[in-house]
Order: C-alpha cells, then structure tokens, then sequence
C-alpha cells in the first residue's frame, strides 16, 4: 500500500472501520488514458491490489480501445488480474467475459473502446455488476471545486441545484447521470494525488468529490446496538466534566430521545431532545461531534435537527443547559440565556442537586 501523507486521517483504526464494509463490494475504476503510464498510477495499482485482498473485488477500465498497456503495469505489480481483450463497446460477451474474469477472483483490465470517463458502455458494466462504486481516476486536476472550496460530497439531486463558480461542472453532471442509471456512488479523483484511493474510500470526507444518491450523511434514532459505541464516542467529554455521566442503562431508558449522525454509516455526532410536554419545552441534550469531525458544520446540523424535533413535538421552548460550551450557543447558535426560573421545575430541581453550574440557553419556537 502506498505510504500514507502524514496528518491525515486514513490510518490504520479507520481503514479497519471500512473492511466489513467494503467486503464483497466491487468498485469498478476507470483510468483516464493519459494516467496509464505516469508513476502515480503505480500507487493506485497497488493500493488497489490490497482493496482486492480485504476482499474488494476491483474490475479495472482504461480509456480508450486497449487495455494491454495498463494489463501490463497491473503484471509488474504482481496484481491477480487477466486481460480482457475485445473493449466494452463489443457488448454482452465482452460484459461476460468481466464476469468470468471477477469469478475467478481475478481483476479485469478492460478497455471502454471510447473516450471520456463516463462512456454509456463503462457505465451500463459497472451498472450491470451491481457495483457499489464507479471510480474515476482524472488526470489534470479535473476535481471539481465551488467557489474556490472543493465539493467533499453531494447528493446527485443536488448536483443540478448549484450555483456560483463550479468548476468542471460537465464531469459532475456526468457522475450525477451515472448515479441516476443506478450506481450508488460515484468518486471524482486526482489520479496524480499519490495515495488518492486510500484518502478517499478510508475516511469519512475524502480527498477528492463523491456525488451519490444513498444517505451518505444522515441524521438517524439511535438503535440499542449503537449505544456502546455512543458511550465511547462521548466518554472524553464526560471525563473533562462537559457532559453528563451516562450509562447504558441511562441512555436505553430513554432511547427515544437520542438521535445520531452518520457518515458513510459512521457515527461522528449524536444529540439527544428531551421532551417536556406538560411545559411545551424540549432540552437539547448530549450534543457531541466526534474530535477529528470538528469545524465541518456538524454541530449546527444537530442543532437545527433538534429544533425541528421540538417543533414536530409542538413544542414552544427549546433549552441547552452548559457550562462549557456558552459561547457556542450565544454566539454561533444565537441562543438567548435565560434564569433558571424558565427551566421545567422537574429539570431544574435536578440541575441543582447536580451542583454543576451550567448557564440556560433557549429558543423560543413560537
């Protein structure tokens, strides 16, 4: 596997994470002609051979009418691979002959027989796979960016919808029409970015852009088979004394109050919205982002979703109670701080016995 940059996040616990996830998955990678012979494909090559031994099955497609060039590099690297001689735009049996190849736990080398990354016959394969991925590895710095800020992720149904400076859009509305014939996601990368594959597929925000149609970020209830990892998640917090002591029993008792967000089925953030109906209050409760998560916006998703929460609720108060984290709701979340006397006298009665010195800060919803 190619060395990883320093000061990033793939490492060895993360790309863990992944390997049940990605097992059994095939990811189908097509190179842009001009990468088939730069160094940096040497690194793919390889990083991909290691997908393949935790169990991803890769099928290879280069642009252009030949694949033998790009079948010889995957032989220097002593990848399991086999050549598919006749490119994709020769139909059914060229799509069969992929199959064979993929069943024999080997990756196909296979040649578009067009030109660009997105060709109907590259597409309609990876589609007919069942791949859970299409892969682009772009030459030229073709990434797309808005604003001058790159796109991490998008939604293919939001693709359409921006606006602003964005550039190379056609290779975006492309991955968006591959997302819309059926393909989960789709990955834009720099195929010169020297452990590009590892940045992308093993952390939770990526190196290059990702346009896909699956909930990739989501805001869900907590199950009961998340709650350990809940527990973990926000035990550093507990120990500097800027939440509240939970246990599993705790959190169980009141499962329907907790909510988390995920990330590629990861859990980075949870908030929990405590209902008080007989005072039309709601708090909001163990507002958490895990630490390499932090300054992406996060946060205030929670927050909103919990006032969204309250509202549905029919509740007319939603309330923080914090003693460490005062400037980010005034501040940023532009709660207003309010006496204790606004707290529900159950909630306040066991605030006080707590002794922590946590000041009010609430939203009134109507």
């Amino acid at each position: 596997m190619a060395t990883l940059p320093p000061n990033k996040s793939a490492n060895v616990r993360s790309v863990l994470e992944y390997v049940p996830y990605f097992r059994d998955k095939i990811f189908a990678v097509h190179v842009e002609r001009p990468l088939v012979d730069s160094g940096e494909l040497v690194d793919a090559l390889l990083d991909l051979d290691v997908l393949q031994e935790i169990g991803v099955r890769p099928v290879l497609i280069v642009e252009g009418a030949d694949a033998s060039a790009l079948y010889e590099h995957t032989r220097v690297c002593e990848m399991r691979s086999a050549l598919v001689e006749a490119p994709l735009k020769g139909g059914q049996l060229v799509r069969e002959r992929v199959r064979e190849i993929l069943g024999r736990h080997q990756i196909p080398v296979v040649a578009s027989g067009r030109s660009g990354s997105f060709d109907p016959e590259s597409v309609h394969m990876a589609f007919s796979l069942g791949a859970s991925k299409y892969i682009a590895l772009l030459n030229d710095h073709k990434v797309p960016s808005l604003d001058g800020r790159p796109i991490a992720a998008i939604l293919e149904s939001e693709v359409a919808e921006l606006a602003g400076n964005v550039t190379h859009r056609e290779l975006l509305d492309q991955a968006a029409e591959a997302c819309r014939a059926g393909i989960p996601r789709v990955h834009l990368l720099d195929g010169k970015m020297r452990g590009v594959l590892v940045e992308e597929l093993f952390s939770e925000e990526g190196v290059g852009t990702m346009v896909h149609t699956d909930s990739y970020r989501e805001i869900r209830p907590l199950k009961e088979e998340d709650i350990p990892e809940l527990l973990s998640m926000i035990a550093r917090s507990v120990v500097d004394s800027k939440l509240v002591n939970r246990n599993y029993e705790d959190i169980a008792a009141r499962m329907d109050s907790y909510y988390v967000l995920t990330l590629n089925d990861s859990i980075v953030g949870c908030v929990a919205v405590y209902p008080y109906p007989e005072h039309h209050s709601a708090e909001l409760g163990c507002l958490y982002i895990k630490h390499r998560h932090e300054g992406r916006g996060y946060g205030r998703a929670l927050c909103e979703f919990a006032k969204r929460k309250a509202e549905e609720m029919g509740m007319e108060f939603i309330f923080a109670l914090s003693q460490s984290a005062v400037h980010y709701f005034r501040d940023r979340m532009h709660y207003a701080e309010f006496s204790r006397d606004s707290l529900p006298p159950e909630r306040l009665r066991t605030l006080e016995l707590s002794g922590r010195k946590s000041g009010v800060f609430g939203l009134r919803l109507k």
